[in-house]
């Protein structure tokens, strides 16, 4: 797994970090929404939107402006194809680094719950309590650790809400915009087990075990998630590739038309709300 800190996530995980001139006088959301860059998945790569590139180069093959399509396609159509299908591979292993990740995470949360358990029970003494909080320390900061986890240069969870990464993929005529979000750990929960301590002198929230079943109720919520996202892309990516056999075989299928505003907005995306 990858985890190169760049400049994007490390500015995710930082809430006392300045917010830029541009933020100054939004709405606290609104900045909190503004922060990262806008992404997409083009020519199997996880990059920066570029405005500035041809709709097709900016958002689906990834190449610069004039050079021409790869080699290895026979057809344009065949070409925009494969990159649509590559682009929606690289999405889907993202969101499989993301479930290991996930995984590793209610692992250590399983062993926070184990020992809150210990340390409530009237047969634990001092010493071992102090003991347990130590053990709970190093699973809380795996759980830090993880949460800075990356793919491809890009952060696979947010404090907050944070810009999702967009693959556009061509659907009945049209271009259509997919997204994977981060998954947000910025919730009541998992802060709360985050800030806890099980006890000593250590600063922080004395843990119950409602504050560590919601944290739990939350990732859980973060899986299922996670889960629905990659079911969705491997849908289209079956459809891309089946579309993408079929124009090998000689069948006709038109590159849909480039939305009149060039812009990231006019993408079509029937799971989000825009």
């Amino acid at each position: 797994m990858k985890h190169h800190h760049t400049e994007e996530n490390l500015s995710q995980f930082n809430p006392g970090q300045p917010a830029s001139v541009a933020q100054a006088g939004m709405h606290p959301e609104k900045a909190r929404l503004a922060r990262g860059f806008a992404k997409v998945v083009a020519g199997g790569r996880i990059v920066r939107l570029q405005h500035e590139k041809p709709f097709l180069e900016r958002m689906v093959t990834g190449g610069a402006p004039g050079q021409p399509e790869p080699p290895t396609s026979g057809t344009h159509e065949q070409a925009v194809l494969e990159s649509v299908a590559s682009n929606l591979e690289a999405g889907i292993e993202m969101v499989g680094h993301q479930e290991v990740c996930l995984a590793k995470i209610g692992g250590r949360l399983s062993e926070i719950a184990l020992s809150l358990n210990n340390a409530r029970t009237p047969r634990c003494d001092e010493q071992e309590r102090m003991s347990l909080q130590i053990r709970f320390e190093s699973s809380r900061d795996e759980i830090r650790k993880l949460a800075q986890s990356t793919f491809d240069n890009t952060a696979l969870f947010s404090k907050g809400p944070a810009k999702p990464i967009t693959i556009a993929v061509p659907t009945h005529g049209e271009w259509e915009g997919i997204s994977i979000d981060r998954a947000n750990i910025e919730q009541p929960g998992l802060t709360t087990v985050d800030q806890g301590k099980l006890c000593g002198p250590a600063s922080g929230y004395n843990l119950d075990p409602g504050s560590v079943k919601r944290a739990f109720d939350e990732w859980r919520s973060l899986c299922i998630n996670n889960r629905m996202q990659w079911g969705l892309l491997m849908d289209r990516l079956h459809g891309a590739n089946q579309s993408l056999s079929n124009v090998m075989n000689g069948v006709q299928w038109n590159v849909p038309k480039v939305p009149g505003n060039q812009a990231l907005g006019p993408l079509r995306r029937p799971h989000r709300n825009n």
